[in-house]
């Protein structure tokens, strides 16, 4: 009897500390496109029509953490994805230029969720801006 709520002890122990994290290891997939509107310096307005930005690093964020846990670079479509994924949180982002005046960048930040094992999350197109 001692052996087999032992063994019963043990193996509550092994289905509790198994609770997966938000990561690589799944089946689901995150999927966007990162498009790219130029402005002009002086007026702050757009030029021409927005076009899908390629070659362009996107990050992702695991969880409730506070660095990238990994990146990918968008097609010549501007498409991007993130397969392999667990159920949980994400944070994508992407890096973009602030105005012509300040030269500076921000950061443009997308939360998504994966709530099924096989999910495939298209996220809304992500528009960045270069001066």
């Amino acid at each position: 009897m001692k052996a087999l709520l032992a063994l019963l002890f043990t193996f509550s122990l092994l289905v509790i500390g198994c609770k997966k994290e938000p990561g690589e290891g799944g089946r689901a997939e995150i999927q966007g496109v990162l498009y790219e509107q130029r402005y002009n310096g002086t007026t702050d307005l757009p030029i021409g029509n927005a076009y899908p930005l390629s070659d362009a690093r996107v990050s992702i964020i695991y969880g409730d953490g506070d660095y990238p846990d990994n990146d990918t670079r968008t097609s010549p479509e501007g498409r991007f994805h993130f397969p392999w994924l667990r159920k949980g949180d994400y944070r994508i982002y992407v890096i973009s230029e602030c105005n012509a005046y300040n030269n500076c960048t921000v950061g443009i930040y997308t939360d998504v969720e994966i709530s099924g094992r096989k999910d495939v999350v298209v996220i809304d197109t992500i528009l960045v801006r270069n001066y």
